[in-house]
């Protein structure tokens, strides 16, 4: 008769644990480098550029709004020449600024306002403009870094 002896199961032994870090590693680095961000821009489809252009061709105004991406506005210590830029046009008082901003905010559009003071300008300024902006009913209201 046969004597029985411990047979060694010699089988292929998978480890789940550095797999499941190499995924864990894997999902970090994508969570990482993606964006969640909005586009920056949105394209006009090319059947209303054309009907804009045929518009134009014709000698007829088209009365659409100017699409704003980003509003951008320099704030310059009172003193200078151009205390308050608005896209790169002067505005003469807070109180002007308030109402254009307004005026944008009615045409339903949802651009981000960029505050950008300059070096000598005063941190309160820089705010009050940005309280402005809140106020006028944006809700991307940034300050621009250098």
């Amino acid at each position: 008769m046969r004597v029985a002896t411990a047979r060694r199961h010699s089988g292929l032994e998978l480890r789940m644990t550095p797999m499941i870090d190499v995924v864990f590693l894997l999902l970090v680095f994508f969570l990482w480098t993606s964006s969640f961000n909005e586009p920056e821009f949105d394209l006009p489809s090319s059947v209303a550029a054309e009907q804009t252009a045929a518009a134009e061709a014709r000698g007829q105004q088209t009365n659409q709004p100017e699409a704003f991406d980003e509003i951008i506005i320099l704030v310059s210590p009172p003193d200078s020449p151009n205390p308050l830029q608005l896209n790169g046009q002067p505005v003469q008082s807070l109180q002007i600024l308030r109402d254009q901003l307004a005026e944008i905010a009615g045409l339903s559009a949802d651009p981000s306002v960029i505050v950008d003071p300059t070096e000598t300008t005063e941190i309160g300024r820089a705010v009050a403009v940005y309280d402005i902006a809140r106020s006028a009913g944006f809700k991307k209201v940034l300050f621009a870094a250098k």
